[in-house]
């Protein structure tokens, strides 16, 4: 399997405008704290590529989103041998389980399965894809 980051590129593109229409990056990030929707858009936002992973992973403590960090870490190495899409991106990002300053258990784990769901049906009915995230 081959992870599709054209496809979740032109995804989180769809939800920003969908969600957030004008705003610019500055701006959801200022209301993560404040917006549920702004919280979970970044989450996804930051798995975008391995540039922007690591970029805002160095400045989480700078702009306090160390804990969006610990979600997604613990998340993606959380049952990743029921969704195989995790290992995909956990190499393709060069992520690391001590990348993550403390543990996430419980529901924001969900939260996060829920949102790296959507994205893949989304993905299933732009391809017809049936595997996890083949390029077609």
């Amino acid at each position: 399997m081959e992870f599709d980051q054209d496809a979740f590129g032109e995804y989180l593109e769809q939800m920003w405008e969908h969600l957030f229409e004008t705003n610019t990056l500055s701006q959801i990030i200022a209301k993560i704290n404040n917006n549920h929707r702004a919280r979970r858009f970044f989450a996804m936002y930051l798995l975008k590529n391995r540039e922007t992973f690591h970029l805002y992973h160095q400045l989480r403590d700078e702009l306090g989103i160390s804990y969006i960090f610990d979600t997604i870490i613990s998340a993606l190495f959380h049952e990743r041998e029921k969704k195989p899409v995790k290992q995909e991106m956990i190499d393709l990002l060069q992520i690391n389980l001590d990348m993550a300053n403390q543990e996430v258990e419980g529901y924001p784990l969900k939260e996060f399965d829920k949102d790296l769901d959507a994205f893949l049906a989304y993905w299933r009915k732009k391809t017809g894809g049936c595997e996890y995230l083949r390029k077609s």
